[in-house]
């Protein structure tokens, strides 16, 4: 999906514009698995279904934002600073035990994210500043909205779930966009090229949401989160369809991400 993401912003759409399509096209999909399953749209715990949805809609607001100057890798780094914050927030949040290796794991995985986006050399090389603060809060707003739906899973199907965050978040991108007088039209890239990228990254940004959410249901939060680290060798792939070749600070920078994964695995099995 970040792949339709970057592309859709390079060609021209609005963070408020991807939002929208990524978000916008799923609300039939659910509405009608709703009604297949006999399921009302009124959540039995109102209030994890409302933070999880504000949560996502800041993670994936900063997330794409940052996504049109960040490499794949590098934004993939940051996102992965994720599943660490879920294991270390869960204790005060779900009651979920905090194992010291959740602390190790976070330590790890910020040096992981410092090899990989050197900001020691961000004057020299004119890092993005700005995207990376952006990617860093996402990260953070991104642990907080996965661990509201382990707590509204408790209560509301994945699917009510997921229906209330795709409806906050199409709602207010629309708004946002519609008062900076933005849809107006499509990037001059053909009507049809736009289309395709919006089905794509529409589409496996569904599935990936009704997944996620239904494994948030059964399992604890740090382990679901983990699973987010197959990211890495895939980021890594598709760079080279933007001329990028890893370097040898991606490289040490995504082990480092990946060890911290297995820390967190590691911990939550002793």
């Amino acid at each position: 999906m970040a792949a339709f993401v970057k592309v859709l912003r390079e060609d021209g759409l609005t963070t408020s514009e991807v939002m929208f399509w990524r978000t916008a096209p799923g609300l039939v999909w659910i509405l009608v698995e709703l009604r297949i399953r006999g399921q009302t749209l009124r959540p039995n715990a109102p209030g994890p279904v409302v933070l999880r949805s504000l949560a996502g809609l800041g993670a994936m607001a900063g997330y794409f934002y940052a996504l049109r100057a960040l490499t794949l890798i590098e934004n993939t780094v940051l996102s992965l600073l994720q599943p660490v914050l879920v294991a270390v927030l869960s204790p005060t949040l779900l009651g979920e035990r905090l194992h010291p290796r959740a602390v190790v794991a976070l330590m790890v995985a910020v040096v992981g994210a410092l090899v990989v986006l050197r900001p020691d050399q961000a004057w020299r090389a004119n890092l993005p500043l700005l995207p990376i603060a952006a990617g860093a809060i996402s990260a953070l707003f991104s642990a907080l909205a996965h661990i509201m739906v382990r707590k509204a899973t408790a209560k509301d199907s994945p699917e009510r779930v997921v229906f209330w965050f795709t409806l906050t978040v199409s709602a207010g991108a629309l708004a946002i966009g519609l008062a900076r007088g933005e849809f107006l039209q499509l990037p001059d890239v053909g009507w049809l090229n736009v289309t395709g990228k919006i089905a794509g990254m529409a589409g496996f940004g569904l599935a990936g949401q009704l997944l996620m959410t239904r494994a948030y249901g059964r399992m604890a939060a740090p382990m679901v989160a983990v699973v987010a680290y197959a990211a890495i060798p895939i980021s890594m792939m598709l760079d080279l369809v933007w001329g990028v070749r890893p370097g040898l600070d991606d490289a040490v920078g995504s082990l480092l991400m990946v060890f911290a994964g297995v820390v967190l695995v590691r911990g939550r099995r002793v």
